[in-house]
């Protein structure tokens, strides 16, 4: 299925699931500013919510994680949501929508980020429209940031990695520290990455091949590749003459 009829499929579930109904319970315990600004924000709402939190129309309606301070702000972000969230983090309109993992610091930030994600998502990741939107996967810190960056990724993502637009969009294999850095880098991967490697654009796209540490790195490098590659090869600009990248079939 093709990445943006998925986008606009996700998001309209997304939009679909937003319901309105009467105030009933309020938070255990809600900060200062918190659930202050909108229609029906903390509609029935059952977790501890920090300071300047949860506010935009439906934010943190019917959600039962702990929010920090900070957090959740825009319509719909939150809502439903189960999952512990940090500081400054589901920042957007339906940012973490049905959210089930948690969120730590400075992460899912943009409009539909983390929405219907399950997998634990570390400091400083996610951030961007759709970005770690309908993730499974384990994703460190410093990594998934770009528009639908990790959208539908179901493997671990290490530190640094996967950040840029599209990258590691419906990635389906672990991938190492700084690595899978560039547009569209490491798209539709079903092989596992070590570190530092498949950096540039399309590098490493549709790869189903194992890539070693340090390899695959340039533009469109190993982008199709089937085979396992070992440590350190493969790296270089695409030749100029077919334009491939070093590597791909």
């Amino acid at each position: 299925m093709g990445t943006t009829y998925r986008f606009w499929l996700f998001t309209g579930l997304a939009l679909s699931l937003l319901l309105v109904g009467p105030p009933r319970v309020r938070a255990t315990v809600v900060g200062l500013g918190s659930c202050v600004t909108g229609t029906d924000v903390c509609l029935d709402n059952t977790g501890d919510i920090g300071t300047k939190s949860c506010n935009g129309d439906f934010a943190c309606e019917d959600n039962s994680g702990r929010i920090n301070n900070g957090s959740c702000k825009g319509v719909s972000a939150c809502e439903d949501n189960t999952g512990g969230v940090g500081n400054d983090s589901c920042n957007g309109v339906i940012a973490c929508f049905d959210n089930s993992g948690k969120i730590r610091n400075d992460s899912c930030t943009g409009e539909g980020a983390c929405t219907f994600n399950t997998g634990p998502v570390f400091d400083d990741s996610c951030n961007g429209t759709a970005a770690c939107g309908l993730n499974t996967g384990v994703v460190g810190k410093g990594s998934c940031n770009g528009g639908a960056a990790c959208f539908d990724n179901t493997a671990p993502i290490a530190n640094k990695s996967c950040n840029g637009f599209f990258v590691c969009d419906d990635n389906s294999a672990p991938i190492g520290n700084n690595s899978c850095t560039g547009d569209f880098a490491c798209e539709d991967n079903s092989g596992t990455i070590g570190a530092r490697s498949c950096i540039g654009a399309s590098a490493c796209e549709n790869n189903s091949g194992t890539i070693g540490d340090f390899s695959c790195n340039g533009d469109h490098a190993c982008r199709n590749n089937t085979a396992a590659i070992g440590p350190s090869q493969c790296n270089g600009a695409p030749n100029p003459s077919t334009g491939k990248g070093v590597c791909e079939p």
